[in-house]
């Protein structure tokens, strides 16, 4: 059997180690510009851009001090890729969830994902307050076609998902490489990367001070996780012993009968040899009168 209580244990030092850093982590779906972001905060290409599925496991890359960025799979390109995200967004002080305004507004799949995301956060509240929904690609389509865009998705999320109130950001990530190529401070600001960076890295002291909180959090999701397959394995364990019990008892039942059917077999012969034995006796002694 599982040692579910040296696996809590070291549940408990991983997240003492990670609740040491910051992790800011990337949500969204794949190629809708969630490595490109991370890459532009870090001023260099660290992590994969590639239109193919590249980024199939957590990769972290540190930003500065104890703070680090954190590149997820892209949601639904894989099963698996899913099961790695949720890991990452169990393990993040802030999400930055990025869309492709380029695709128009939030598709369905977006918002489960969100829905997903906040319940590991476990309060609506303080969610929004550690998530940023990052529009990419703001380049590619006209200044009208984005306000009706991004409208639309923060109404989709508050019918969908029940929050409002989120930090967002439109940026692109090729205009803010091309200007930071040119130097030309104009663009840069266009570009909306320095407001990102500039709002996360105002939200540090803060986010360093509610690792605690987070630790107490993980901790418990973790303590339910481990009772919920406890419980799970005594259920298993249950139904097994109820099962060979059912199967003892059959077979027991089937002995008895057995056992029986030998008791009435035997005194059915017992009988016979009585019977036979009593007409052995008759017929010696007809055969002793009949001798005298």
């Amino acid at each position: 059997m599982k040692d579910y209580i040296a696996e809590f244990q070291q549940k408990i030092i991983d997240i003492d180690s990670d609740c040491q850093n910051i992790n800011i982590v990337n949500a969204g779906v794949m190629n809708h510009g969630k490595s490109s972001l991370l890459n532009a905060l870090l001023g260099n290409v660290v992590f994969p851009e590639n239109d193919i599925r590249t980024t199939v496991q957590i990769q972290s890359e540190n930003w500065f001090d104890n703070v680090y960025l954190v590149d997820t799979p892209g949601l639904s390109a894989e099963q698996e890729d899913d099961l790695v995200a949720a890991d990452a967004y169990r393990r993040a002080n802030m999400i930055l969830f990025v869309h492709t305004v380029a695709v128009g507004e939030l598709h369905e799949n977006e918002l489960n994902a969100i829905n997903k995301i906040k319940k590991i956060f476990d309060n609506d509240k303080f969610f929004c307050d550690h998530l940023c929904l990052v529009y990419t690609n703001k380049d590619a389509i006209s200044e009208e076609d984005l306000t009706q865009i991004v409208s639309k998705s923060l109404s989709d999320i508050k019918t969908n998902c029940g929050i409002e109130g989120f930090t967002t950001f439109t940026v692109s990530n090729t205009a803010y490489r091309d200007a930071v190529e040119e130097n030309d401070s104009m663009l840069i600001t266009y570009s909306g990367i320095e407001a990102v960076s500039n709002y996360i890295k105002s939200k540090i002291p803060k986010l360093n001070e509610e690792n605690n909180y987070f630790r107490g959090i993980r901790i418990d999701n973790e303590k339910k996780n481990i009772l919920d397959e406890m419980y799970q394995e005594k259920d298993k364990i249950h139904a097994t012993v109820d099962r060979k019990t059912e199967e003892i008892k059959q077979r027991q039942k089937n002995y008895l009968y057995k056992l029986e059917s030998a008791v009435s077999e035997y005194k059915t012969a017992q009988s016979k040899i009585h019977n036979e034995e009593s007409q052995l006796q008759n017929l010696r002694n007809q055969l002793n009168s009949i001798r005298r």
